[in-house]
C-alpha cells in the first residue's frame, strides 16, 4: 500500500493526494524561481505524473509557462497559492512543498542554483528567531 498525503492551497478552494514516494526535494535558488515564489527559493518535490490525486479546484488552477522556457507556475485563482503541475515535458509532476498538508518522507537533498541565491539570503539564516512577530 502507498503512503499518500494531502495537500492543497490556502483559501483550499484546490485540494489533493500525492503519493508519498518522491525522486527529488529541491531548494531552487535561481532568478526565476524567487521572482515565481516571491521569496529567497522554491521548494519542489518531483514525483511520477500519476501520482496525484486531485479532489476539488482543477477548474480553478492557473498556469504561467515562462516564453521560451521549460518554466512554469501553477497557481489557485482565488488565493495565488502554488499547486502541482506537470512540467512541460509531460514527465514529472512539481509539487511545492509548501502546499503539502504534512511533511514528505524525503527530506531536502540540495540547494540548486546555489550561486544564483539572493543577495541577502547568507544574512537572514542567521537572524533572530521568534516564535510569531518580535515584540
Amino acid at each position: 500500500m502507498v503512503d499518500n498525503i494531502s495537500g492543497g492551497c490556502l483559501c483550499g478552494a484546490v485540494t489533493y493526494s500525492v503519493e508519498n514516494k518522491f525522486s527529488a526535494f529541491h531548494f531552487c535558488h535561481c532568478e526565476q524561481c524567487r521572482k515565481i515564489s516571491g521569496s529567497s527559493h522554491a521548494s519542489n518535490l518531483f514525483a511520477k505524473v500519476d501520482a496525484i490525486e486531485w479532489f476539488s479546484g482543477l477548474d480553478n488552477i492557473k498556469r504561467f509557462d515562462y516564453p521560451n522556457r521549460g518554466f512554469t507556475k501553477a497557481f489557485c485563482g482565488e488565493c495565488g497559492s502554488g499547486v502541482p503541475f506537470v512540467s512541460l515535458s509531460g514527465k514529472v509532476l512539481l509539487v511545492p512543498a509548501g502546499s503539502l498538508n504534512e511533511s514528505p518522507h524525503l527530506l531536502p537533498e540540495d540547494n540548486i542554483f546555489w550561486v544564483e541565491r539572493a543577495s541577502w539570503f547568507d544574512k537572514g539564516i542567521y537572524a533572530e528567531c521568534f516564535d510569531g512577530f518580535p515584540e
